[in-house]
């Protein structure tokens, strides 16, 4: 089975025997500047790995309360030793609601330029900073690589591992594809694009959860 992941420049991927796994990175990091004075937030939020390596003032949040999205970005803080809490399901919203119940009285959260407005609208009660220190940039020659890939039905299965990737690839996948999508908002985002599309959206919003899936789809049919 031919798999084709979407994944930024760095990004780990899956080895799966039986299974031929390709990815062509159609976006790349780029670390931003940002402002330093948010750090003075008693709560600090993470909402993917990239936020972490592209984050360098690790000594000014020691004893803040530290939250990541999910066990990918917690593991990405742990390299610097910081222990964070994650919510239950790894999406941006359920960060959010993490946050409300902790009781921070104000949150800085370092994020994607491209990121939703989930969190903005979530927090509104409480202090809330948006902290932008990392952008995903197009590569166009890459995506014309994955047009290229869809057309030809040169792979059979296609995940998409976020909501910018799903709305960049959405009108390019054909029939001929299994759709594999890591969770809620992603979903949301390829049902808006492409609402005539089947696909398999895992219950959990981790690389992990996608394996299983695509386990799944090699054993039998599974749609969602």
């Amino acid at each position: 089975m031919r798999v084709l992941y979407l994944r930024p420049e760095g990004s780990s991927l899956p080895e799966l025997p039986g299974f031929s796994i390709l990815n062509v990175s159609i976006f790349s990091v780029k670390c931003l500047e940002y402002d330093e004075s948010y750090l003075r937030s008693d709560g600090v939020a993470f909402t993917s790995v990239n936020a972490v390596r592209c984050f360098k003032d690790f000594d000014s949040i020691r004893g803040k309360s530290i939250f990541s999205i999910g066990p990918g970005t917690a593991e990405e803080l742990r390299k610097h030793g910081f222990e964070s809490v994650y919510p239950e399901r790894y999406t941006s919203k359920d960060l959010a609601l993490l946050i409300l119940r902790s009781g921070v009285r104000e949150v800085s959260a370092f994020r994607s330029l491209k990121a939703s407005d989930d969190m903005r609208r979530i927090l509104v009660s409480i202090p809330y900073h948006e902290v932008y220190d990392y952008d995903l940039i197009l590569d166009q020659e890459k995506l014309n690589q994955v047009k290229e890939l869809l057309a030809t039905c040169s792979v059979d299965v296609v995940v998409l591992t976020s909501s910018l990737i799903a709305k960049s690839v959405a009108n390019f996948i054909r029939d001929c594809h299994k759709v594999v999508t890591i969770g809620p908002m992603t979903s949301a985002s390829l049902k808006t694009l492409r609402p005539d599309l089947s696909f398999t959206e895992s219950d959990e919003s981790t690389i992990d959860g996608t394996v299983k899936v695509l386990k799944s789809l090699k054993g039998g049919e599974r749609d969602g």
